[in-house]
């Protein structure tokens, strides 16, 4: 029977740990949008106040005490290659009160007979409100260790349309919604 000697076990393990450390790295570098949360990364509660805070200053139509947005996620700009769709919801739950907040994202299906239709199949929705300090998360279809990825890629799509109503580019970096 023919012993290993421990010193080319050694190195073969390391060889293994410095590949899986240069793949995560390149990973890491090539799609930043699927990094895990971390320091440098907004937690969900912090996203749905920038994201509630963009959606206030959207106009409001005539006639609404609400504000509202419609939004998609996806490739490109053009909304026919989008893969989502994302309506916010923004409103005081009493006169003067704190605001609630309600986001809806449906995946997007095209229509068998025309594929420029779309139809809004499995929307989840999620339910908070913003007290005086903080966040609380009254209801979510969505799972909690995806949220934060999810939060960021509607916060680039509503900054993306801000834009693009002003007359500026979208931001480049590619969403990281599925």
């Amino acid at each position: 029977m023919d012993k290993k000697d421990p010193a080319s076990s050694l190195a073969a393990r390391a060889a293994v740990a410095a590949f899986a450390l240069i793949t995560l790295g390149f990973s890491l570098a090539l799609f930043p949008g699927v990094a895990p949360a971390g320091p440098d990364r907004p937690d969900a509660a912090a996203l749905l106040v920038r994201i509630r805070d963009e959606v206030l200053e959207l106009p409001r139509y005539p006639g609404e005490d609400f504000h509202r947005g419609e939004f998609h996620l996806g490739y490109g700009d053009d909304d026919t290659n989008k893969t989502h769709a994302v309506g916010i919801l923004v409103k005081e739950e009493k006169e003067g009160g704190p605001l609630r907040m309600t986001v809806v994202v449906s995946r997007l299906e095209p229509s068998p007979g025309d594929p420029r239709v779309f139809y809004a199949k499995e929307p989840r929705t999620l339910v908070c409100r913003f007290p005086e300090k903080g966040v609380e998360v009254l209801r979510s279809d969505h799972d909690e260790r995806d949220l934060a990825r999810l939060l960021a890629d509607i916060l680039k799509a509503v900054v993306d349309k801000k834009n693009l109503l002003k007359g500026r580019r979208p931001r480049p970096g590619p969403p990281t919604c599925p």
